[in-house]
């Protein structure tokens, strides 16, 4: 017991680390935009050289899951990430900017590609409430990361956020070395790329990934562009704090999704936060153009941040047996809206407006809702024999 709540708070170690790290991108584009003069085409490779690596790592990791060495692919996860945002720290060009972004996603990658199939043999009866609580770990350091923005902003150089970040890292490392894995650890079944057909062809699991698809480009839209978007309303500091309080919210929301987890059916209450939220993204981006924006931006989060954890903790129970590869998908289809999206936000921001953008974000709720509910006829027509899992 002891050993695995020991495991437990370095894995939210590591992600507090991350969400910190995630959101600082955006409040930093008009810095990074001054510092090396670039257009918004370009400025929206950032969202990708962030996510890139990540997505290719973590599926590699996840589909080996069960042949790698969990802890020493945990620790290079970990010093990696400390070692690129360092570099980061010192960039002095924007392609070299975009390759460092690269290695600390790729780094990032190892680490999540593993830290949730570790929770989830961990706690094997209790993930859904487990993986909204690992999210709203994730969203406590992502709150602070605009802020810290403001912060390095009013005293020196943005590069200094790398460095801080940077250290951030370290307690995980550091737990992690004096750490073994528990004796009885199930790192689940092997699994070959042959089963991967099979598994693609269970509705829960292709349900899951197109809707993370679909969430992840508007989480991607709302970290990359809200700040530079507010901007238009707001002065620069008081622009980041409206993306904080984009992602204050999925700390309340998360800890109301871990409470619901297990009370109501998952695409039931996936369905009725994409259909609250339509009408809400319709106010910020039509309506609102001052206060009313912070609080519309606020339920927006409070929506969106049931999405990632609730849809990865249904792919994992309809195939728990695969728990590593499932993971992947998910993250692989989350991270990849997360990558797509702001590069065409940012496209058509050059072409248009920003706000035109932003507004792409209330299609890709609606067809998000339209996801939900085929998945949900297709998961209730499906008999049990023609589950993976049997």
């Amino acid at each position: 017991m002891v050993k695995r709540r020991l495991w437990t708070a370095a894995v939210f170690l590591f992600i507090i680390s991350d969400g910190i790290t995630s959101q600082v991108r955006g409040a930093l584009l008009p810095s990074i935009k001054d510092s090396f003069t670039v257009s918004d085409t370009l400025l929206g490779l950032v969202a990708p050289a962030g996510t890139l690596g990540y997505l290719f790592a973590a599926v590699a990791v996840g589909f080996a899951a069960s042949r790698l060495d969990t802890r020493r692919f945990l620790l290079v996860g970990a010093g990696g990430t400390a070692l690129f945002l360092s570099l980061l720290s010192q960039v002095p060009t924007y392609m070299l900017l975009l390759v460092f972004l690269l290695g600390q996603s790729l780094t990032i990658g190892v680490f999540r590609g593993l830290d949730r199939a570790l929770l989830s043999t961990l706690y094997p009866k209790d993930r859904g409430r487990l993986f909204n609580i690992y999210a709203l770990m994730w969203a406590i350091g992502a709150t602070v990361g605009p802020l810290l923005v403001n912060q390095v902003l009013k005293s020196g150089d943005w590069r200094v956020t790398f460095l801080l970040l940077a250290a951030g890292f370290l307690p995980a490392f550091v737990l992690i070395t004096q750490l073994e894995l528990p004796s009885n650890l199930d790192k689940g079944e092997s699994f070959s790329l042959a089963e991967l057909r099979e598994l693609l062809q269970n509705p829960a699991i292709v349900g899951m990934a197109v809707a993370l698809l679909l969430s992840g480009g508007i989480e991607g839209g709302f970290f990359t562009w809200l700040p530079y978007y507010a901007n238009q309303y707001f002065p620069r500091a008081t622009a980041n704090v409206v993306l904080s309080g984009f992602l204050v919210a999925y700390i309340p929301g998360r800890f109301v999704y871990s409470q619901l987890s297990g009370r109501v059916e998952p695409l039931t209450l996936l369905l009725t936060l994409a259909l609250a939220a339509i009408p809400v993204l319709g106010y910020v981006f039509f309506i609102s153009d001052g206060r009313g924006m912070i609080l519309g931006v606020f339920l927006v989060g409070f929506f969106v941040s049931g999405f990632f954890p609730t849809l990865s903790a249904f792919g994992i129970d309809a195939v728990p047996h695969h728990s590593g590869p499932v993971n992947a998908i998910a993250i692989s289809a989350n991270f990849l809206g997360l990558s797509v999206v702001p590069v065409i936000m940012g496209i058509v921001s050059d072409q248009s407006t920003i706000t035109t953008a932003m507004r792409l974000l209330i299609v890709s709720m609606a067809a998000l809702a339209l996801v939900i509910v085929a998945s949900k006829v297709a998961v209730n027509r499906q008999t049990p024999t023609a589950t993976v899992a049997d």
